[in-house]
């Protein structure tokens, strides 16, 4: 049944058919995350679609389904979250497209994704500190992946110096 709703899925982003719907299987051009209206585009400038489908314990993944550039939103998983950390997990996933990482990761892209997502939080209003800081015992529990995630507390103080840092949105690093 969930290949069935992908098929249908990625039929519809074949077609051009746009979805307001948040149902699993069904792609969005500007999905609604933490009560707001996001977007994202890769570093061609291409529009990220947004599906919304379960993952397996992962909150978002980065990918590409027949060549369009998707993040994937496991909605059960959003649901436990504040709208502040949706909204942060949906932009890391949105900056490994925008940071070409799906193409060319390293060991500093999830760094780079986290980061990213702060300052472009910051910089759009989404953020305070505060913000961030509540973000901690969320992430407490983490023990970072092979991937390149930091542990839970190394993550959050890492985030906390994104924060911190100079805003970065007008840089190359944030195209």
């Amino acid at each position: 049944m969930k290949a069935f709703a992908l098929v249908l899925g990625i039929l519809a982003v074949v077609l051009g058919v746009r979805s307001t719907s948040t149902s699993a299987g069904a792609f969005e051009a500007q999905p609604v995350i933490g009560g707001v209206s996001m977007a994202c585009r890769d570093f061609r400038g291409r529009i990220v679609q947004t599906l919304h489908t379960p993952l397996r314990g992962d909150v978002g993944r980065a990918t590409f389904i027949s060549a369009v550039p998707v993040i994937a939103l496991d909605p059960v998983r959003l649901e436990t979250l504040p709208e502040k950390l949706q909204i942060f997990f949906y932009q890391h996933e949105c900056a490994h497209h925008v940071l070409a990482h799906i193409i060319n990761p390293t060991i500093e892209s999830e760094r780079e994704a986290d980061c990213w997502s702060i300052d472009h939080g910051r910089t759009a209003g989404h953020f305070t500190r505060a913000d961030v800081e509540a973000f901690a015992p969320f992430l407490a529990h983490s023990r970072g992946s092979p991937f390149g995630h930091l542990p839970g507390p190394e993550r959050h103080a890492y985030l906390l110096a994104c924060y911190d840092a100079p805003d970065r949105s007008q840089s190359a690093y944030n195209r």
